[in-house]
């Protein structure tokens, strides 16, 4: 096994699990982050599987509801929006 830097979890092509949840962590200490945005700006896979390995970490993550599109002119749909609440101990 590897160990990776921060560096190296900003790699385009890095979706290790570990890549993938240092990426939402570092973009929820700096405010709450939809699903979709967690898609499409921070290249996490599936967020709902990085925020639930976050979770069994002892991360304390709330997720409301809202509702967003997907893109331009898309009708928005529900979809998570992840809170950080406290930090794993």
């Amino acid at each position: 096994m590897t160990t990776e830097t921060i560096a190296d979890s900003h790699l385009p092509d890095n979706h290790s699990t570990h890549a993938q949840a240092k990426r939402m962590i570092e973009a929820l200490k700096k405010g709450p982050i939809s699903s979709i945005a967690a898609a499409q700006d921070l290249d996490i896979v599936h967020p709902p599987s990085t925020i639930r390995h976050l979770r069994r970490q002892g991360w304390g993550i709330l997720t409301e509801w809202c509702y967003q599109a997907a893109g331009p002119g898309r009708r928005p749909h529900r979809v998570g929006l992840y809170v950080l609440m406290r930090e794993a101990s």
